[in-house]
This record gives structure tokens, sequence and C-alpha cells, in this order.
């Protein structure tokens, strides 16, 4: 027995450094000589194995057959002969195995479903309380904002109670017997009804259905809890959390994002466009919708400031760059344009989805093809949508920084730029309109911001380098469907999407090239800063 012990032992001490290397593995250690003693037990195999939330040790002990012994074994060098044994077959098993460096014991083992469930639950307020009310758009740096501060309390929950990354705003609550599942569903819980009227103004309203949907699915994520103290533990532990991120972001700058703004008389300065240069946004003390010109100035989530990434001057209008970039536009971006191919409309109308979604989306798509946890997934989804909200503070600085003109003005008033290179044409309109007063799928007007830098390529170019920094890798292959345009497109890295995303805007008649390609990189580099400096691994 004595020998059993010592080598039990030493399994355990090996194994539970093992559980924290690889996510799944198959150790047999079998402690004999040629013949064994008479009467005694080997210890046979140490079978190591993950399931969604629990992860657990078998210990078989399998009788010996009655032989002589050749030698009489110590405990001793029994005990050390099991540990030689082991550590070649783990060496050799590490050549063959993916390791997952991620993988933990305990509660660490969690499954990520609680955290995907209530992630999609954020977003389906989101889109129903659109549904619900259509003439009150959400705006995507509302949408941005609002995941960012959903996914951080799941993330904070899960790392006070076992602490595998950094947390952001709840830094000192840790209960390591509070349940995952009703941690994770109650800190997002209490977030998204924080937000209940706060992401439709002026409408100001979230429809009483999405309410109580939001409500029937906490109880459903606690009743499937079966420990009443476990439970409480984690229900506890998860309203700390999501008021630890409310509070952080109480007095962001938010509220005080929207006022008045004057559009420019000068070539190339911002004009208000069609139709928010009239009836009702025109209503005094507004000449007309610049929508919360001081979003660069609320609070980034990861930036020290939304100017920390802010590109240099767009091209001088009368400059042979800017021509270039007019007359593409301006030929790809006009709604019943000759020379766009059907790919390109496809392109278009399929990335008009809000971003924060379709990346959200496509981190989901990768996720569900791998095997992480909840702790890993949390903190890719809360990462993700740090960065979408910070690119849209850092897009918006640069915005009302340079101030300038969309293609839709500039091509109106080209007679006006000083550029021989560029022609007027005042009947030009993109991509989403139609002269017939019916919408294309839907009326898709030119957004009322500037256009240097394009938002929408800003968080597309950070969205995919924080998946790819998270997950390790640029190439990774997806299909992703729109909820703008009915179809499915297909991707062999991150990059690819991001850069087709950016073109996007050209090809659907929103921006310049040079506000795109630039957009895409201020994301790449607002991306790689959060990856760099948050939620990082203990």
């Amino acid at each position: 027995m004595f020998v059993f012990a010592a080598v039990f032992l030493r399994i355990l001490t090996l194994s539970d450094y093992l559980k924290r290397r690889q996510g799944q593995f198959v150790l047999w250690c079998q402690i004999s000589s040629r013949n064994t003693l008479n009467n005694n037990h080997n210890l046979k195999t140490l079978f190591m194995k993950k399931k969604s939330s629990l992860s657990f040790a078998t210990l078989t002990f399998f009788p010996a057959k009655k032989t002589i012994p050749t030698f009489l074994p110590t405990a001793k060098n029994m005990s050390w002969l099991c540990t030689i044994v082991m550590l070649l077959l783990v060496f050799a098993s590490c050549r063959k195995l993916k390791i997952d460096p991620d993988y933990g014991k305990g509660n660490g083992t969690v499954s990520a479903e609680m955290v995907l469930r209530w992630n999609k639950a954020a977003i389906d307020v989101v889109r129903q309380t659109q549904q619900a009310i259509p003439d009150a758009p959400i705006p995507p740096f509302f949408e941005s904002r609002f995941y960012a501060m959903v996914n951080i309390a799941m993330h904070d929950a899960l790392n006070n109670i076992v602490p595998k990354y950094k947390t952001y705003a709840l830094l000192n609550a840790r209960d390591k017997n509070a349940d995952a599942d009703a941690a994770v569903a109650q800190a997002a819980y209490e977030v998204i009804v924080a937000f209940y009227g706060g992401l439709n103004p002026p409408a100001s309203v979230t429809p009483q259905p999405v309410q109580d949907y939001i409500s029937a699915l906490l109880q459903q994520s606690l009743n499937r809890v079966g420990d009443a103290g476990a439970k409480a533990k984690g229900i506890s532990l998860g309203h700390l959390s999501a008021q630890a991120i409310l509070a952080k972001r109480a007095d962001d700058g938010m509220a005080s994002a929207m006022y008045p703004i004057v559009e420019g008389t000068k070539p190339g300065e911002y004009r208000f466009t069609f139709p928010f240069n009239g009836p009702p946004f025109n209503t005094p003390p507004f000449s007309g919708l610049y929508a919360f010109p001081g979003w660069g100035n609320v609070t980034p989530f990861g930036m020290t400031k939304g100017s920390q990434f802010l590109p240099g001057p767009p091209y001088a209008i009368t400059s042979a760059q800017y021509a270039a970039d007019f007359n593409e536009v301006k030929s790809l971006g006009r709604y019943n344009s000759t020379t766009r191919t059907a790919d390109q409309t496809e392109i278009a109308k399929f990335w008009v989805e809000s971003s924060p979604q379709m990346w959200n989306k496509i981190a989901v798509k990768i996720v569900t093809q791998k095997n992480m946890s909840a702790w890993q997934v949390a903190r890719l989804l809360a990462l993700l949508q740090m960065g979408e909200a910070d690119a849209y503070i850092g897009s918006f600085d640069a915005k009302l920084h340079y101030f300038i003109w969309r293609p839709v003005s500039a091509i109106h008033l080209a007679a006006t730029d000083g550029n021989p290179n560029t022609t007027a044409d005042p009947e030009w309109e993109v991509v989403g309109f139609n002269p017939a007063g019916a919408p294309d799928l839907r009326y898709w007007p030119t957004p009322p911001i500037p256009d240097y830098t394009s938002a929408h390529a800003v968080a597309g170019g950070a969205g995919a380098e924080l998946i790819k920094n998270v997950l390790g890798s640029d190439n990774k292959s997806f299909s992703v469907a729109s909820t703008s345009y009915p179809s499915t497109r297909s991707f062999t890295s991150l990059s690819q999407a991001a850069r087709e995303n950016s073109l996007s805007r050209i090809y659907v008649g929103y921006h310049f090239r040079q506000a795109c390609i630039v957009g895409e990189q201020q994301g790449k580099n607002i991306g790689k800063w959060i990856f760099d400096h948050y939620l990082k691994e203990e």
C-alpha cells in the first residue's frame, strides 16, 4: 500500500501540471517488472478526459496474475520509476496531441455555451428592438459600447471564480465556489437590463416582448444550476461584475456626445447629406444632422484617448490622388452603375450590416469550430467588442478633426473643388438610393457623418486584428451570412474579410478609397493595442 500511495501522490502532482498544459491526454502507467508481486495490484491507468463542464480522473486497479517475482521493488525506486515513465510518455505525447495551455481544472473547464447564449442575447435585444421600432435606428457605435459592457461583465465574473486572465472592471471579488453559469447569466442580464430604453434614441424604448424574452432567458439559465449554494454565490458575483462595468462607464462622455454642428462652406468640408439636411433634422438648434460629433471624446475602453491613433491627413482635393479616388467611387458607387460588377454589388450590400454584429458573428463562427473554454471565449468576445467600441471612438475623432465631405457631396459640388480631373454630377446617388422612393432591400442613405476615416473599415480592421491575435493566426477559413443582404460569403483569412469589408464602402458609394484603406489600418492599430494591454493571461 505504501508503494501505491507514494506513486499516487506523484501522479497527482504531475497530473495537476498536465491539466494546466493539455486539454486532453491519455496517460498509461504500468508499474511492473517482468513479473509482479504475488497478490499485488498494478496501477494501470490514469485517464484524463475533458467534458463540457467537468474534468475528472479515473483510477483503476487491476489484479495481477500470480507469478514469482524476479525482484522486490521498494517504495523509493518504484515511485521514481513511475514518475520517469510518465514523463517520457508525456514528452512523446506532446508531439502528437494539441495542447491547450488554458485548459484548467475544476470550474476552469466549464462549457462556453452560457457565454455564447448571453452574447447572442445582447445582439437579439438590438435586432428585436430595431425590428419593432424601425424608425429609431440603433447606431453601431451605441451597439459596440453595449456589447463591450455585456461581454466584459461575463469575462470579469468568470475570472473572479478561476483567475485565468486579468479582469477589466471587477478587480477583487474572488469566489472560487461560485457557479460559473449563474455568474455569467446574472452579469450579462443586469447589464442588458441597464440599457433598456437607452439603445434607440430618440424613441428610447425597449419593447416589452424583448424584456420578457430576457427575463425568461435568465430564469432558464439559472434553473439549470443544481447546487443552490453555488448558484447563490454565482448570482452575487454576477451582480458585482455587472455593477462594476456599469459604474466604470457611467460618466464616459456618451451623454454629452450629441450637439449641433454647422456644416462646412469651403471645398472639401463636410456638408449635411440627404435626407439629414431637411425636416425634421434641421429643426433649431440643428441646421442638419451630424450624428454624435462628440463620440470621439467618449472615454475609450482600451485606448489612452480617441486621437491616440489619429492618421495623417487625407489627400488635398486638388491632388491627382484625390481625383483618382473621386472617379473610382463616382463610377462604382452610383446606384445605377454600369461598371460595378454583380459581385461588387453583392459585396456592397452584404457588408452594410452592423460591424459589431458582423464581427461578433465571425468570431462565434470560428469559436464553434474550436474546443475553447468559457474563459477563452468570454475573453475573445470582450476584447473584440472593446476593439469595436474603440474603433468608433477613434474614427469619430478623426472625422471631426478632418471634417471631410462625403462622396455624394463631392460629386454634386465637384465644379467648386478646383480639381481639373473631377466632374460634377448632381444626379449621382449611392447604391441604397432608389429614385422611385422604394427601398433597395431597405433605404441606405449616406450615414450623417464625415468621410475620413471610414468607421466601418476601422471596425473591420480592429475586429480582424483582435480575433487574429487571440487565436494566434490570420488564416481562419469561415463562411458567414449577412442580415443586410440574403447572401453567404466565404473567406480563407480574417484579413481577406477585413479588406473586402473596407472596399465595400467604395462599392456602396459611401467613402473614398483612402478613407477605407487608412481606416482599416487605424483599426488594426487599435486592435493590436487592446490585445497587447488588456485581459492578459494571469
